[in-house]
């Protein structure tokens, strides 16, 4: 029997639940380089899907339709190319794509929940983003709880046991996989980076910041004094990706602003929006935006839109993350295509940010996910296993090998420990597998968000991104690891569960920032009264919970 509910914090009117609901239907040579394969997709990695984890003589036996949400999973899925047809052949299954949308997810999700349409495989991000509704899909058995014993998914076991995740577990039981972003926290710093254009630095005898102050300054000249030489006033300093991303030029202010932790604070663990050090900050973005020294635009412009900006040399900072430079459509590949004959390294770095004031340059680093995937309560025992089962291997050595090289025998050929990569080129690189295959942006990161794929030092990454592009990332790695320690994060706030934290998730902490940065009201006086207005939604008994919850644990 499908569950429905009528979930009273989605908020959503008749009309917008028809809306939804009426969209909820299923949307349907040869250059060589020899390698050496890495240790994770060696020959004694695990077994390959066919192998049966529990043990069953054929579990594949019987086919199974798997309907699954993803954000763009229709245009994904359109194509249905080889790298999906691979998973569905050799599990046997359909999957049945339920598109979301990054605007909308939140909203769509609550809606199949209330109307008992949730897809067997649910992508969603309450369990980080609004734990009162993972709560309440829980108690309202909407989603169903992994097994007890998981030892026949040794890989998805190992997820369900790592320490982060226990928070998460509601009475002994676990009802997400949650998808991991890296096997460390500290591999976080590099997805945060203010790249710069060195060379209108150079221009202006710009010294790298070593204070705000100097940062502000800097950005300032970039929108005022013609770093371009063309005689007009069109260019602005910084520019961001998504907002996000900008918050890091204010770590080395308040480090918990970076990573939206909360800090203790006079007795008392308080999230980063009520803290006192947040004055200072209200009062330098302010700054930077009256100045011009932040776009102007940043407000309306849609995520990844500012970034042409920067690619189109009418900005002279751009707020990413170190990876974003590679790919034949990252930040290295775009400037480029505008800057023809130009080669980005002699034009663009990585700007370091300058210490704290006690002295230490924090980098960023934040829970061990982002998001999670929950299996629909309605499935049955043959459908739990085998999704479990897709998932085992999704997170397995092999699956890692199917993502970083491709198809073997198409895009790669491999002997022992050597692997030749067989797949055509797209300039001096690779051509992107995402690219060739649609699917494989989803399918590779139904699991886990492999991040860490992206950065490592991999004769792979090597032979499809460049010794220069690898090299560039493995430096800053090593330069975050050398010079700079990662924001004092309290972990164990990110997944407590307390009546008032939950209802916490109602504020919206980004478009009060972005208010208080546009507004001429005296910004310290604006932040203080939007922080009193939190009072109203529970800020103050969450405060308490959290402090009496830290207590009992001795912090």
């Amino acid at each position: 029997m499908k569950k429905a509910k009528l979930l009273g914090s989605a908020g959503l009117s008749a009309v917008m639940l028809a809306t939804v609901l009426a969209g909820c239907g299923n949307d349907s040579n040869n250059e060589q380089a020899s390698s050496s394969a890495p240790a994770a997709a060696s020959s004694e990695a695990a077994s390959s899907a066919s192998a049966s984890p529990a043990g069953d003589a054929d579990p594949y036996a019987e086919h199974l339709d798997l309907s699954v949400s993803w954000w763009g999973i229709g245009v994904g899925f359109e194509k249905h190319d080889e790298i999906l047809q691979k998973l569905e052949k050799d599990f046997n299954v359909t999957l049945k794509p339920m598109d979301i949308g990054w605007d909308n997810y939140k909203e769509k999700a609550q809606v199949w929940a209330a109307a008992g349409q949730l897809p067997d495989i649910i992508t969603n991000s309450i369990t980080n983003d609004n734990p009162a509704t993972y709560n309440e899909w829980v108690k309202q058995g909407l989603v169903h709880a992994l097994p007890d014993d998981l030892s026949a998914y040794p890989n998805v076991e190992k997820v369900a046991k790592a320490p982060e995740v226990q928070g998460i577990y509601r009475e002994g039981k676990l009802y997400a996989i949650p998808r991991m972003t890296y096997p460390n926290t500290d591999l976080w710093a590099v997805d945060r980076a203010i790249y710069v254009r060195k060379d209108w630095m150079e221009k202006l005898g710009i010294q790298d910041p070593k204070t705000f102050d100097e940062f502000e300054a800097m950005l300032t000249a970039f929108a005022t004094k013609d770093p371009d030489g063309n005689n007009k006033q069109d260019t602005t300093g910084i520019v961001m990706n998504t907002l996000g991303y900008f918050k890091s030029v204010f770590v080395p202010t308040f480090p918990q602003f970076g990573n939206q932790s909360w800090v203790q604070e006079d007795g008392k663990w308080i999230p980063f929006y009520a803290s006192k050090q947040m004055d200072n900050v209200v009062v330098q973005a302010r700054k930077m935006y009256a100045d011009g020294a932040l776009d102007k635009d940043f407000a309306v412009e849609k995520a990844g839109e500012a970034n042409q900006k920067f690619y189109q040399n009418k900005a002279g900072a751009l707020a990413f993350n170190v990876d974003s430079a590679s790919g034949a459509t990252g930040i290295r590949a775009e400037w480029e295509k505008n800057n023809p004959g130009q080669n980005f390294f002699d034009h663009v770095k990585v700007l370091h940010l300058w210490p704290a004031a006690d002295g230490t340059i924090y980098r960023h680093t934040t829970n061990s996910w982002w998001s999670e995937t929950m299996i629909n309560a309605d499935v049955d025992d043959k459908k739990l296993d085998r999704i479990l089962r897709i998932y085992d291997w999704l997170l397995s050595p092999e699956g890692k090998e199917m993502f970083d090289y491709g198809i073997e025998g198409k895009d790669f050929t491999k002997s022992g420990d050597q692997y030749t990569i067989t797949r055509p080129k797209d300039g001096d690189s690779y051509i992107d597998l995402k690219k060739e295959y649609p699917s494989m942006d989803i399918v590779s990161q139904l699991a886990m968000w492999r991040n860490v794929s992206a950065i490592e030092d991999s004769p792979i990454n090597r032979a499809a991104k460049g010794d220069d592009m690898v090299q560039f990332i493995q430096d800053e790695l090593n330069w975050q690891m050398q010079n700079a320690k990662p924001i004092p994060t309290a972990f164990e706030i990110f997944t407590m569960s307390t009546p008032a934290k939950d209802k916490l998730s109602a504020i919206n902490f980004d478009d009060d920032f972005t208010r208080m940065i546009l507004s001429k009201d005296d910004p310290v006086a604006m932040w203080h009264d939007i922080v009193k207005g939190y009072d109203g939604k529970g800020l103050q008994t969450a405060i308490t919970e959290v402090t009496a919850e830290m207590a009992k644990q001795g912090k």
